[in-house]
């Protein structure tokens, strides 16, 4: 799929929300460990089995898998397909053998090191920033560049008018969509920005501010930082995708 313009944001949350026919990406095969802690603090461990974004297994663990997806509540909990905030990342964690992990990105928006980056004079704007198909579904993040410096990131409820005090205040304003898997993908290395993009996502802003955005990405610095954040399991990257078409279920006896 090529990078399609799209007027607003109405398009990208219902794609995310999963109303529109399922995909069902060739790369959603494998095996997606999760960890449920139920109110009184028990853990019950399950995984399921994917083949091409369908379900084939679901079935209850007596010990931790390799790594998980950790979630508070019952194991038959419906995933939320609704626009996400901060409550709901910061209330998941990742855990890859005995290391326990935010979910990203707020571990790249809590990254100390992002005043390494250099001074661009004009490098300027507001990017209105949103990341579909992740584990607590779609996720709205601003994300305001100053001279080059990115200044603010974070995940919101949704995007609110800056204030003149803000750093991208009065400066162009881009939205763009990408897959919570590619965003991994791009932090990794695997996929530069712009491939990130041109695979299930979308653009609203003017070629020469995507080019601005694709520079700084660019950045050796930038780079650096992206290359120093945990990896996370290839698996979680598109659980997220498939997870809405997921059969309810009430127990592991059916």
């Amino acid at each position: 799929m090529g990078i399609v313009a799209k007027g607003g944001q109405q398009t990208t949350r219902q794609q995310a929300g999963g109303q529109m026919e399922n995909p069902r990406p060739e790369y959603a095969t494998g095996t997606v460990y999760h960890e449920a802690v139920a109110a009184d603090g028990t853990r019950i461990y399950h995984h399921q089995v994917f083949d091409r974004g369908l379900l084939q297994s679901w079935t209850q663990d007596s010990a931790p898998g390799p790594w998980a997806l950790v979630r508070s509540g019952e194991p038959f909990d419906a995933f939320a397909s609704e626009l996400a905030g901060p409550d709901q990342v910061e209330a998941v964690q990742v855990r890859v053998g005995s290391d326990l992990f935010v979910l990203p990105p707020l571990d790249d928006t809590s990254s100390d090191r992002w005043t390494e980056l250099p001074v661009i004079p004009d490098a300027t704007a507001r990017l209105r920033f949103e990341l579909t198909g992740s584990p607590v579904g779609p996720l709205a993040l601003e994300v305001q560049y100053r001279n080059g410096s990115r200044d603010v990131c974070e995940v919101v409820n949704d995007w609110a008018d800056l204030q003149p005090d803000a750093p991208a205040f009065g400066a162009p304003e881009m939205h763009v969509s990408m897959t919570w898997r590619n965003y991994l993908r791009m932090r990794s290395g695997e996929v530069t920005a712009l491939e990130g993009i041109e695979e299930g996502g979308t653009v609203d802003a003017r070629w020469t501010l995507l080019l601005l955005l694709h520079g700084l990405l660019q950045e050796p610095a930038y780079v650096d930082i992206y290359r120093g954040l945990p990896q996370m399991p290839a698996e979680l990257g598109w659980w997220g995708e498939v997870a809405p078409w997921v059969p309810q279920r009430d127990s592991f006896n059916d």
